[in-house]
């Protein structure tokens, strides 16, 4: 190693070590006005359930008769449709209608947030709701779940003459979530610690040029 770079990491060395304590000081404070923003956040309320989908046969001598993988790809298909049948915006709007809860926004793209559906097997939708309420929750769950009855009925009123589709939802089951203080205010200690160490190495190395 030269004499120059030697030089450079010993004063590079001492720049860490008379800063230390500055840089420390100012990731404590950090963390301590984290620590005490993140416990003050409110957490959210989540309602969860889902959907088991299954197909029925009408009676009809003359229809086309579904076998077992014919059925599972119907099952699968009406799994998919109801999932987006959820998330839509009419339907949430619906939801708050019949809980007689008042909307909390008029955007579209916020209202759709609110609910959230997903197929996780051909014949297995799960749905949330998420609510600043826990007995919010429950209502728009059970809400959606009438809302959503009846658009199945009339998908199956309106729909194919020769089959029926069943949508058959679990019990609900509440969630709270809310931020953990702890993991957000170290990270910020470090990430400011870190931070803090090179921006006293980058001044050390500007002021060496």
């Amino acid at each position: 190693m030269s004499q120059d770079s030697k030089n450079d990491v010993v004063s590079a060395v001492d720049a860490l070590r008379r800063n230390f304590f500055l840089v420390l000081g100012i990731s404590i404070i950090v963390f301590i006005i984290s620590f005490g923003i993140a416990k003050k956040i409110p957490g959210t309320y989540e309602s969860h359930f889902s959907y088991m989908i299954s197909l029925e046969q009408k009676d009809a001598p003359s229809a086309f008769r579904y076998d077992g993988y014919y059925a599972l790809s119907a099952a699968d298909l009406f799994s998919a449709t109801v999932a987006s049948i959820a998330t839509s915006p009419e339907t949430i709007v619906a939801m708050f209608a019949e809980a007689h809860i008042a909307l909390p926004t008029q955007d579209a793209i916020d209202l759709s947030r609110l609910v959230t559906s997903k197929k996780e097997a051909p014949q297995l939708v799960r749905l949330s709701v998420q609510s600043a309420s826990k007995s919010n929750a429950e209502k728009l769950s059970a809400s959606l779940i009438l809302v959503m009855n009846k658009r199945i009925a009339e998908y199956n009123e309106k729909g194919l003459s020769s089959v029926a589709f069943r949508a058959v939802p679990t019990q609900v089951w509440v969630s709270y979530n809310a931020i953990k203080p702890l993991p957000v205010a170290a990270s910020l200690f470090m990430l400011v610690f870190v931070g803090g160490n090179i921006a006293v190495l980058f001044r050390e190395s500007v002021r060496g040029t």
